[in-house]
């Protein structure tokens, strides 16, 4: 019988669930949003001019998703386009990884772990006085609000939608593992936690919106990947009386 119970508001690797129920802790998993790409023709003529961009310019991901959808119209039919006029600032993890399979290693120009600090990169790059960010339609502010600031034009195209699927979930857990701002506003929309539950992050922006909603302990992963967010989750369990 598992020790504890946690709750994933996405679904994670067979392999990691399997190596948490073998340290005895029930993983529960529910999705709590959906994420829909938009693939149609209006799309691919908004993002065609900026393919076909003359000069450099800097192009901005701060989600997989989003980085995931621009690799569909970046393959059409059976060619393959790098956009090589393109300068990409995106976040660290799985954002990275998606954004490195339509560019060349050198037009990455810097990572982040969340959008705040990526923000501040590009600002201090001092080249680019334009930024194309692709997002979805519930992306945060904080990003295109300190470019702004910085006096930097953000052009927003919107590639994915999110769609909150709340369920109610048992109140009897352990710890509750967030990987997204939206997936905390659809959990936090239809349930609350007990006091003495603790909530982990993906990075610091899914802390930060999750300190929006409850004053519960928040742990952030080290670095934002699910192994990471996990083993956190499991040195949390079995070093509890350290938290108390």
């Amino acid at each position: 019988m598992a020790q504890y119970t946690i709750l994933s508001t996405k679904k994670i690797a067979p392999t990691l669930k399997e190596e948490m129920v073998q340290r005895g802790i029930d993983v529960l998993e529910e999705e709590f949003i959906t994420i829909k790409p938009i693939l149609n023709q209006i799309k691919q003529v908004e993002i065609k001019p900026w393919i076909e961009h003359p000069v450099e310019i800097a192009v901005v991901f701060t989600s997989q998703h989003a980085a995931a959808t621009v690799n569909k119209y970046l393959r059409p039919f059976d060619t393959y386009i790098i956009p090589g006029n393109w300068r990409v600032f995106c976040l660290s993890g799985a954002t990275k990884e998606s954004a490195q399979q339509h560019i060349l290693a050198e037009q990455l120009i810097d990572t982040a772990p969340n959008a705040t600090e990526l923000a501040a990169k590009i600002i201090a790059h001092g080249q680019f006085k334009q930024v194309v960010f692709f997002c979805g339609n519930q992306r945060r502010e904080e990003l295109p609000r300190l470019l702004k600031e910085a006096g930097i034009e953000v052009v927003e195209i919107v590639v994915y939608e999110t769609i909150a699927t709340p369920v109610l979930a048992t109140n009897n857990l352990d710890a509750v593992l967030f990987f997204s701002p939206s997936a905390v506003k659809s959990f936090f929309s239809v349930n609350t936690l007990k006091k003495d539950t603790p909530c982990f992050a993906i990075g610091a922006t899914t802390a930060a919106a999750i300190g929006e909603y409850t004053d519960n302990k928040v742990i952030t992963s080290d670095t934002p990947s699910p192994e990471t967010m996990l083993a956190s989750v499991l040195f949390y369990l079995q070093n509890i009386d350290l938290y108390k």
